[in-house]
């Protein structure tokens, strides 16, 4: 409990005495003194974090950890023969060029970066061992630090040594291999476009399998169809009892005009006689012919048209069958003249990848670009310290 103080008894001044190591008793507390060094590590913690240890991470790295690493470029290019357009008189002596496939290249590409190619790999390079060499840094090596022994992983790593890209202009792929000696990536480089060129071969293969495959089916289908077409027109003929039911008709018409003819000499004959002697006994004989060739006239024309045993139908039914079977013959001809260019087709490459620039071992490492990643790592940490820096003093100053 406060009590009340004359202020004639208050001294008029104060006198402040410092207080000891031993003044804890007296309830006030103390501020513990902490090193410099710490207290300057407080304040700098920030820059120490963000800018000086990725730099010198960095450093460390690109200048002393990270191996050395050689790159092997190839050129190539994968093109299929074209048949040029030619003009009805150049069509005599056919000309043929090249152009680029650009489906067959993009199926290049992906082949070398699949998992088919790391098992080529793996089967003609031994790539364990060269991914392994005992100059490559852990970060790049496998197994390594980062990357356990394992099939994906080593396929995820395989991705990092290679790269490839096409240009649009000219179709030329530049294939890009790196390995830690350069005769490694001159091997792996070999091995993949002999892989590639396999890989075309294949392509190759099928399309003749599958070209000439189809035109024999064409083939067998049309000579089957003209077989039919063959045995109906038999049939027929069979059917019908004549061979050519047009002939016969011509025949027949043949003979109508034979027997025109002869009614029309009768019927001059009859009028000589009817003006030269009425009352002559000839002239019941001319009637009595002109009558009988009119009569088998008629029967000549009922053969034709006039009654259900009639030429006209079998003619019309026997001249489909011959332009069915013509057709049919025509079919086969041309399936035959397509079996015969698949044939002559699948004798020659119908694709073919062609080396450009074929793969050389470095004189000189051109990976890590150390000096680059540096720069980099350096300029990245100071930009990332600089902005923290600025948000964290944007905070203080809004607080209250």
């Amino acid at each position: 409990m406060s009590q009340f103080v004359p202020r004639e008894i208050v001294p008029d001044y104060v006198e402040l005495v410092p207080l000891r190591s031993g003044g804890g008793d007296l309830g006030v507390p103390l501020e513990i003194e902490r090193p410099g060094w710490l207290l300057w590590l407080r304040r700098r913690a920030l820059m120490l974090l963000t800018f000086v240890l990725p730099s010198v991470l960095a450093l460390l790295y690109f200048g002393v950890i990270a191996a050395d690493r050689y790159t092997s470029e190839a050129q190539f290019v994968v093109r299929s023969p074209s048949r040029a357009n030619v003009d009805q008189l150049s069509s005599l002596i056919p000309t043929s060029g090249t152009q680029r496939a650009s489906d067959e290249s993009g199926a290049v590409h992906e082949f070398m970066r699949s998992r088919d190619a790391v098992a080529l790999l793996v089967r003609d390079a031994d790539l364990r061992a060269l991914m392994a060499r005992p100059e490559a840094d852990p970060l790049w090596r496998f197994p390594g630090w980062f990357s356990r022994d394992l099939q994906e992983k080593m396929f995820e790593r395989y991705l990092d040594f290679i790269s490839i890209k096409q240009d649009s202009a000219t179709g030329i792929s530049t294939l890009v291999v790196q390995a830690f000696r350069p005769d490694d990536a001159v091997k792996i480089a070999q091995v993949l476009l002999v892989g590639s060129e396999a890989l075309i071969n294949r392509l190759n293969e099928r399309a003749r399998r599958d070209t000439i495959r189809a035109a024999e089916s064409e083939v067998e289908s049309a000579k089957a169809r003209a077989f039919d077409r063959r045995e109906e027109l038999t049939a027929f003929r069979t059917r019908a009892g004549t061979v050519d039911p047009a002939k016969s008709s011509q025949n027949l018409l043949e003979t109508i005009g034979k027997l025109s003819f002869e009614v029309a000499q009768a019927s001059a004959q009859l009028a000589e006689a009817l003006r030269s002697s009425p009352q002559g006994p000839q002239i019941s004989n001319l009637r009595n012919r002109i009558q009988a060739i009119d009569q088998q006239i008629v029967e000549e024309k009922r053969q034709i048209g006039g009654s259900a045993q009639a030429l006209a139908p079998i003619i019309a039914d026997y001249e489909r069958l011959v332009l069915e079977r013509e057709f049919a013959d025509r079919a086969l001809a041309s399936a035959l003249a397509a079996l015969e260019t698949a044939r002559m087709d699948a004798q020659r490459q119908q694709l073919y990848l062609e080396r450009v620039v074929e793969p050389h071992a470095a004189d000189y490492p051109s990976q890590p670009k150390r000096l680059l990643w540096i720069a980099i790592s350096i300029v990245l940490s100071f930009s990332i310290f600089t902005i923290l820096r600025s948000l964290i003093d944007n905070v203080r100053a809004h607080q209250p």
